[in-house]
């Protein structure tokens, strides 16, 4: 068992430092991971601290600073260590834009709490509290953590949210055995660590096709075309899309799709400013959305289900909701309620039915909507 000991920490913002810390690391049987990062102004999440625990020591990194993270990324991507985090899914994403790397040997905190009965998107004050009879801070949780130089309130803070993670992993890890329920989580791991879910920009585009589903086929080409140049300006320009060109501006420009800077300044949601420094752009992108529309292929509106599916529906949510009260875990750690819905339709390429989930509840679902069919 790894006790959670008191450690000595240390604010790291030289090279020589991270070169001693990444020899610890490399070393280390588990390393803790938390980062601190803004995303308030930019598109992409600008990486602020990282901190990192290991046996007997902590560390809190400042990449801000005028050195290289080079050292620590062998300990971190490929090192034997189990690398803890909670609620890894920001982190994750904000340690591979940054340094171009993906830990291995994942843990995730929050992720093994709804398996052992915590609930759903448990925070990690509320599991420090619980299993190590702490109470944490909230005084910095504002923090503006590009700020320089931080207090030593703020970095102490900061430590915090990777002090406690080994015990956290020690009680969690052992009740997933107890449960076995360890497959469990290193499959949702897996699928985390296999970065699918990091792709921004289709997001980004999806939101846009999502919210323009009803509309015709020349409009939804025209609104792709505008999603997919929101997309690659946000990106060339790190800003926010939103920021650009909000998704209902976008929705409104392609049902009105309008041909001169006249008739774009009147569109709903289209700010002044937009219209005149990239008024000219957006006007060529719609002309390329109505010209590419014959071989667009359009999203169909959801359609309502019949009182059939739908009963159907209500009974698998029923069950699921049933196994789940049994196993002490919450439903969303299962499938979704569209899942669920989709699956009442006729749909079987849900994650639902895959690993342990099928085991779990999937199959006996399935035989139900089949049968029920």
């Amino acid at each position: 068992m790894w006790s959670s000991m008191s450690k000595s920490t240390r604010y790291v913002a030289t090279q020589d430092a991270v070169n001693a810390f990444a020899d610890v690391a490399a070393k280390a049987p588990w390393l803790s991971i938390d980062t601190e990062f803004e995303r308030i102004r930019t598109y992409y999440p600008k990486l602020c601290l990282v901190q990192i625990g290991a046996p007997g020591e902590s560390v809190c990194i400042d990449p801000l600073a005028d050195i290289s993270l080079d050292p620590l990324r062998e300990a971190i991507a490929e090192s034997p260590a189990v690398k803890i985090f909670h609620a890894a899914r920001q982190d994750l994403e904000v340690l591979h834009h940054a340094l171009a790397l993906m830990p291995n040997h994942l843990f995730d905190t929050q992720i093994a709490a709804a398996m052992t009965g915590y609930g759903d998107q448990v925070g990690y004050a509320h599991l420090v509290k619980t299993i190590c009879g702490v109470e944490l801070s909230k005084a910095y949780t504002r923090t503006p953590w590009c700020r320089r130089p931080l207090t030593d309130q703020e970095i102490l803070y900061a430590f915090d949210d990777v002090e406690y993670l080994d015990t956290i992993f020690d009680e969690l890890r052992h009740e997933l055995e107890r449960k076995d329920r360890l497959g469990w989580h290193a499959e949702d791991c897996a699928a985390l660590l296999s970065g699918e879910w990091m792709d921004a920009e289709n997001a980004g585009i999806e939101k846009v096709a999502k919210a323009c589903s009803g509309l015709s086929q020349e409009a939804q080409s025209v609104a792709h075309a505008l999603a997919v140049w929101r997309e690659e300006t946000a990106q060339r320009r790190d800003r926010p899309r939103e920021w650009l060109l909000a998704t209902s501006a976008i929705a409104a420009l392609a049902e009105r799709r309008p041909a001169n800077i006249s008739e774009l300044a009147k569109v709903a949601d289209i700010e002044p400013g937009t219209v005149k420094h990239r008024g000219d752009e957006i006007l060529e992108v719609i002309k390329e959305g109505k010209k590419n529309a014959d071989s667009f292929i359009a999203r169909k509106p959801p359609t309502r289900p019949d009182e059939k599916t739908k009963a159907l529906g209500n009974a698998l949510w029923d069950t699921l909701n049933r196994l789940c009260a049994e196993a002490e875990i919450p439903t969303s750690c299962v499938a979704k309620r569209d899942d669920i819905r989709a699956l009442a339709a006729g749909r079987r390429d849900l994650r639902l039915l895959t690993g342990w989930r099928r085991d779990f509840a999937g199959e006996k679902l399935e035989k139900i909507a089949t049968e029920t069919a």
